[in-house]
């Protein structure tokens, strides 16, 4: 791995793990096990660490999600691997961090914003139109209502308002929001499939 992309990537797994105020530019190169002065050679400061890492980010997150697309078996098997990825991906993730980006790098959170309506919410969106033509999903949905409204479970899923962290599992608050989102607008044929994917995940 060259030295420019072992920086990124601690850094990025620093940020996730502490948030991105208290990490500075000393601790990256520390635990990269180089100097301060190599690490400013491929970074001009931390905010350009910060832009990159979240661009890296959100770039792994629509990659997983496209081939989570063209892997999926149906669009309720889609969904389900999708809330697993996410659940994967909390786990791993301080809500500090974005926290600390939206109030003190705002032009980095508008991107992540961006984001949420031009791949989260597009992508939820496909998924029902999928779920519809597979006779999965109730034809009646109203998409644009619907997606939205599965965008919200999911935020409101690792609010630690909503979800303290010392009383909820992120783990089962997700597959409880998820169980319901899907049962909710599956089809009598949807709901048979769905409760073959929840006896599985049971099982497992």
């Amino acid at each position: 791995m060259v030295v420019k992309d072992r920086i990124l990537e601690t850094a990025l797994r620093m940020f996730r793990v502490y948030g991105v105020k208290g990490v500075t530019m000393f601790d990256i190169a520390r635990d990269c096990g180089i100097s301060k002065k190599t690490v400013y050679e491929h970074y001009v400061d931390k905010q350009a660490l910060i832009d990159e890492g979240m661009q890296l980010l959100l770039r792994n997150h629509t990659a997983f999600l496209q081939e989570c697309n063209a892997l999926a078996d149906n669009a309720i098997d889609e969904l389900v691997r999708a809330s697993q990825y996410i659940v994967g991906l909390a786990r791993t993730l301080n809500p500090v961090m974005l926290f600390e980006i939206q109030k003190y790098h705002p032009d980095i959170w508008n991107n992540i914003e961006k984001f949420k309506g031009d791949c989260i919410l597009t992508g939820i969106k496909e998924n029902l139109k999928r779920g519809m033509t597979e006779g999965l999903y109730r034809q009646n949905l109203q998409t644009d209502i619907v997606a939205r409204m599965r965008q919200l479970q999911l935020e409101a899923a690792f609010d630690p308002i909503q979800y303290p962290a010392d009383q909820f599992d992120k783990q089962q608050v997700m597959e409880q929001v998820t169980a319901h989102f899907i049962l909710g607008i599956a089809t009598l044929k949807g709901h048979k499939l769905a409760n073959q994917y929840l006896q599985i995940k049971e099982e497992d």
